[in-house]
């Protein structure tokens, strides 16, 4: 039994040995690594689909009530004969009073409300601003976009081309520093799409008949960066 209780421990002894080197020579492995850090991006661009006019109402009275009557009055209008257009979005947007005080004269009260007409038809959106244009409201200006689907899509066109550059990209640069690539450890994928500032356009007051405004379409750009972590070694 003591015979036998003494080769169980060599052999212990031994696998203790072999696991203690194989975790060295893991650790000599690893410290040998060489850890790179890249970044690609795939970028796609297109026609955009969105055209977004932005207008504005305001009154200015004597009285605060008075301003704001007759700037509610003129939305009200302008919201009821957006909303007879088909395929078109129509937003009532932020509302403020603000008041002003001469040196010499009495303060005045001025109501001021946003609207935003947004839709694909941009021959809609123009003709129905030079009416809104018309009836008092001005015109402040115009940003062209993508709807929410395709920008999915063209978001999903430019994720798969930055992809499809990241393992090339490593293997190019582990050959040009002399290594070769080991694995991927880490990929970071963000998506961007420049804002696009809207025309802006000189305001003005309506009362007569107005040609629509024109507008031409601005290319979309929709960017995807992957980051990404390989290891390399010798």
């Amino acid at each position: 039994m003591k015979r036998l209780f003494g080769v169980a421990a060599s052999v212990v002894a031994v696998a203790s040995c072999l696991s203690t080197q194989i975790a060295r020579a893991a650790d000599n492995n690893a410290s040998s690594n060489t850890e790179l850090t890249f970044s690609v991006s795939g970028e796609v661009r297109s026609a955009p689909t969105l055209l977004t006019a932005h207008l504005f109402a305001q009154a200015q009275r004597l009285s605060a009530v008075d301003a704001q009557k007759i700037l509610n009055a003129t939305i009200a209008d302008a919201m009821k004969m957006a909303s007879k257009q088909a395929g078109i979005d129509v937003k009532a947007g932020s509302y403020s009073i603000s008041d002003y005080t001469p040196e010499h004269g009495h303060t005045q009260w001025t109501a001021r409300q946003n609207i935003k007409l947004s839709g694909k038809d941009a021959v809609s959106i123009l003709d129905l601003s030079g009416k809104l244009q018309s009836h008092g409201l001005m015109l402040e200006g115009l940003d062209w976009s993508l709807d929410a689907k395709t920008r999915d899509t063209l978001t999903q066109q430019a994720r798969t081309q930055a992809l499809s550059k990241v393992k090339a990209q490593a293997e190019e640069s582990a050959k040009a520093l002399g290594l070769h690539l080991i694995r991927l450890e880490k990929v970071d994928i963000s998506s961007f799409q420049p804002e696009q500032p809207y025309e802006m356009l000189q305001a003005r007051v309506g009362g007569s008949a107005m040609e629509a405004p024109q507008s031409s379409p601005e290319s979309q750009v929709v960017k995807v960066t992957v980051n990404v972590k390989a290891i390399l070694a010798p």
